[in-house]
């Protein structure tokens, strides 16, 4: 063979349009425990005046980052390993080496290099990237940096550009120009990040000038093979992010010869695709999950909840083709109903053999919950050492999510008999508990989280019976008694059992958070000995099981969220409010999330009501619920000062459910907010997002699918509703996106404006100026769509075949409905839409919401009077005294005004609480 028929040892890739840089090579991430934070922070002292507060909170810790950032430089002196994919790369720092490999990565469209995080304990994070740019001929150009923390930048081997800025969720952007000598330039970037929970550490590099070559180093590739397998790869598709069974597909070209594999340390399988052009491979008994966490002693795992994923890494199969594409897949929990069967002592069964561990699909390590189910299952059961490790170790680390656990170790205490403990198990836990760190005043540097809403409550609980299980013992942390930790924490939870109460959540009706409400509420019924914080928790966890089981539908809690995740919006199977389903009604999916489900099974006072379990276990013909949340958020608990308000609104039938809240903060930036949606499946629901980046992961927020960038204005009306999207100047995609996942479908039409789709006997169509195209490739091949016209209008409508007929005939009839679009492309949009039967409905970005030419809101010209719930089964105004829930023949009253006056009377602090407004 002659030379010239030899490989290159390299391949060859374009900039984006835009000059960015998407083909490197990356170390891993190194990290190391933050261990002098004592200098920068005073451990003890009034957090607010100390600074200690900002640990916990992303956005605020950005000059502590900064200071931790000039004592602890990158080094611009550090040796810099030749690039070359495979080849080993090491970093030092402090005196610490580290060592890896380097790694091919090909950016998402939005160039961003990734390796955030969510740290459950504080460390310094370090990566190092590199590529080779080539040209022709010497010339200048810019190089534009952007980044969310300190860096520094070297063309071959001399540093050219370094900053020391941190930023929260989108990066600073730098530049410098440069002269690129002919031929090739290697660059090299290290990044460095604290990390304080979520940790967003992200680079892009672009080139601004004529376009470069960017060359990646590889032994034994071939540049002119890489460049056609290149070609393919941007052709192939994975059609389904949830899998069920034990192979996925592929869509590619016909004939391709693959090599796949799920999970970096799975071997490759070799497939080809078939003459439909599609290639199936094999998920192994249990796939490589993805793992966002942290990566120092056993930080890993970011969410009390899986997300289920893995990677699926396909390549040509040629070794002349280094070059691959990685896609997300799930594998969904397979213990899944959508309709009741059994009764509610087989729906306890099912949940307590699944969370100790038994059957084919149970759960196989989950802590402290399986040793509450294996107990409740068999009574001798002996505490072991293991059962209660992760627990342990969290709290011992202060890491966060920690008061979960301290709620967990307590519930085993009391309902697992002492003589089922060893000695040596049962101080351990005693010392734990009595040694952690309950609230931000308390000394310590730690970032565990005291101010989301959810988090909030479950501490005040885990104070509250830590202190009175350990009345007289000395908790270390600051010196007081138990009963001095359970006094202060009594009255912080009655002031939020009394905001609850009075006007609901924040994070309204968080798939991921109410059943952590649910958790400590329970809990606190269970063990707590303050009868009036006990009659208020009882009278709340009623509250809030009335309004998940009225906002789900047959399993899926598919309201709008005031706090939601990528998963769980792609497949309700991973929400952590399911298995409180299927306890209640026997609807929902059996998965990880098993502390709150496990203690509502296990309860002994609190009784789950049979109007709850009415509401959740069968559909309404026709269901129409409105539910307001009101209240006031404080600096000291909650980190911002203003008041907040949902206006949530659903739609119920057997077939479809459509839910979304009422112009929620339009036009202002969004965090992890789920404006709208429709569901007609367990993986089969339906919404639009402005998205942030590419990104899919907990730690950006918002990201990809999850939240906003800028929040929409919505308005819904029954079975139909309108998005106004307002962009802004500094959008990275001045676009919107729908998810509609086409291989959920038994049938979908385009036509005009329109996509319709049925599943079973429900219909969802959704229009937009222009109508949409499907995304081919990647990991959301025939999921996205992308507007042709931008998407700053959209309108939905849903339907089933008892009322609406043919499918094919109701989208027909939609379709040849003229939407007026007002105007197209300005930065005011509006919908006008008009249909037979139902009221016309009309708004812009800036007007009223009108149906029938008439303002919704108003009541005899002025400012309606909002309800508080409001639905078939229940109406509550603000300031009731008691309300009535009635379904099927089931009753239950929740008696507000009662555990109020208690508290009050109680904790007079609480009677100054603002009242919702």
């Amino acid at each position: 063979m002659s030379e010239l028929a030899g490989p290159t040892n390299r391949t060859v890739h374009a900039t984006a349009a835009d000059g960015t840089i998407r083909d490197w090579l990356v170390s891993p991430v190194w990290a190391a425990p933050c261990q002098d934070l004592e200098e920068f922070l005073p451990a003890e002292g009034d957090p607010w005046a100390g600074g200690r507060w900002v640990l916990t909170n992303g956005p605020d810790v950005g000059l502590l980052k900064e200071r931790l950032a000039q004592a602890h430089p990158l080094d611009r002196s550090a040796p810099l390993d030749e690039p070359f994919e495979g080849g080993s790369v090491r970093w030092s720092f402090e005196g610490s080496a580290f060592e890896g490999a380097w790694r091919r990565v090909r950016t998402g469209s939005d160039g961003l290099l990734d390796w955030s995080a969510f740290c459950f304990t504080p460390e310094y994070r370090y990566s190092v990237s590199t590529t080779v740019l080539e040209v022709d001929q010497s010339d200048w150009r810019t190089l534009e940096l952007h980044t969310t923390g300190p860096f520094v930048l070297w063309l071959d081997g001399h540093v050219v550009l370094q900053g020391n800025k941190v930023s929260y969720m989108e990066p600073e952007v730098h530049s410098v120009r440069v002269r690129l000598s002919s031929r090739t330039t290697t660059v090299h970037l290290a990044t460095w990040q604290v990390a304080f929970r979520e940790c967003r550490q992200i680079a892009r590099l672009r080139v601004l000038g004529l376009p470069v070559r960017v060359v990646i180093p590889s032994p034994g590739a071939d540049e002119s093979a890489a460049r056609l397998a290149e070609t393919v790869l941007a052709n192939i598709g994975s059609p389904s992010w949830a899998q069920e069974g034990a192979e996925g597909t592929l869509l590619a070209p016909a004939g391709l010869a693959l090599r796949v594999r799920v999970g970096e340390h799975s071997r490759w399988q070799r497939v080809q695709a078939d003459t439909a052009g599609k290639a199936r491979y094999r998920f192994s008994v249990t796939p490589e999950e993805v793992d966002e966490g942290g990566e120092v002693g056993g930080s890993a795992g970011a969410s009390i909840l899986s997300s289920g994923e893995s990677i699926v890494e396909v390549g040509v199969d040629d070794l002349r083709c280094p070059q691959t594409i990685r896609m997300r897949v799930a594998v969904v929990p397979p213990l899944s109903v959508e309709r009741p069967s059994g009764d509610k002592s087989q729906w306890r069964e099912d949940v307590l053999r699944h969370v100790a561990g038994y059957g084919e699909h149970a759960v196989r390590e989950s802590g402290v919950a399986g040793l509450l189910a294996r107990h409740a299952l068999d009574s001798e059961t002996a505490v072991r050492a293991e059962d209660l490790e992760a627990s342990l170790y969290r709290i011992l680390t202060r890491g966060d999510c920690a008061d979960f656990e301290i709620v967990a170790l307590l519930l085993a205490w009391h309902w697992i008999p002492e003589d089922r403990w060893s000695a040596e198990i049962r101080q351990e836990v005693a010392s734990a508990i009595t040694g952690m760190k309950y609230w931000i005043t308390q000394p310590g540097l730690d970032a565990m989280c005291y101010f989301t809403e959810n988090h909030q409550f479950v501490w005040h609980v885990a104070e509250t019976l830590a202190g009175e299980t350990f009345p007289d013992s000395i908790f270390s942390v600051d010196g007081r008694t138990g009963s001095e930790h359970a006094a202060e924490a009594r009255a912080l939870a009655a002031g939020w059992l009394t905001r609850k109460l009075r006007g609901g959540f924040s994070e309204f009706d968080s798939n991921a958070y109410l059943a952590i409400d649910s958790y400590a509420l329970c809990a606190l019924i269970e063990l707590g000995e303050d009868e009036t914080l006990l009659a208020a928790a009882r009278t709340l966890l009623d509250k809030v099981l009335v309004t998940l089981a009225s906002n789900s539908w047959r399993g899926t809690h598919g309201a709008a969220h005031g706090r939601s995740y990528v998963h769980t919006l792609r497949s309700s199977r991973f929400e952590e409010t399911s298995p409180i389903l299927r306890l209640i009604a026997g609807v929902g999916t059996l998965n990880d999330a098993v502390l709150p489900v496990t203690t509502l099974a296990l309860a002994h006072s609190y009784v789950i009501p049979d109007v709850v379990r009415e509401l959740a276990g069968k559909e309404p013909e026709e269901w129409w619920g409105r539910q307001v949340y009101r209240g006031d958020l404080a600096f000291e608990r909650d980190l911002l000062d203003r008041p907040y308000r949902s206006d949530l609104r659903i739609w119920r039938t057997p077939d479809v459910m459509l839910s979304s809240v009422q112009d929620y903060r339009a036009g202002l930036p969004g965090l992890q907010e789920h404006i709208w949606g429709a569901t007609l499946g367990r993986e089969f629901q339906v919404f639009v997002t402005h998205p942030a980046n590419s990104d899919t992961g907990s730690s950006a927020r918002p990201n990809a699918w999850a939240g906003h960038r800028i929040l929409p204005r919505v308005h819904q009306h029954r079975n139909a509703l309108i998005h106004l999207q307002r962009f802004t100047t500094t959008d990275p995609v001045r676009t919107t996106h729908l998810w509609l996942p086409i291989a959920q479908t038994d049938d979908y039409i385009r036509q005009g404006d329109w996509i319709a789709a049925r599943r079973g006997d429900g219909y969802v169509a959704v229009a937009t100026p222009g109508g949409v195209r499907p995304v081919l490739e990647g990991e959301t091949a025939w999921q996205e769509w992308l507007p042709t016209e931008g998407g700053s209008a959209w309108v939905t409508v849903v339907g089933r075949k008892s009322i609406d007929g043919d499918f094919r005939d109701w989208a027909a009839q939609l379709a040849a409905k003229q939407i007026r679009w007002h105007p197209r492309g300005s930065e005011d949009p509006g919908v006008r839409f008009e249909r037979a039967g139902e009221p016309t409905m009309e708004v812009t970005f800036e007007t009223a919401f009108l149906l029938d030419g008439a303002p919704v809101g108003f009541e005899r010209g002025v400012p309606e009077h909002e309800p508080h719930l409001d639905n078939p089964a229940v109406h509550l105004g603000f300031g009731d005294e008691r309300a009535e829930v009635i379904w099927n023949g089931k009753t239950h009253e929740l008696a507000i005004a009662g555990p109020l006056s208690a508290l009050e009377e109680r904790y007079p602090l609480v009677a100054s609480e603002p009242v919702a407004r």
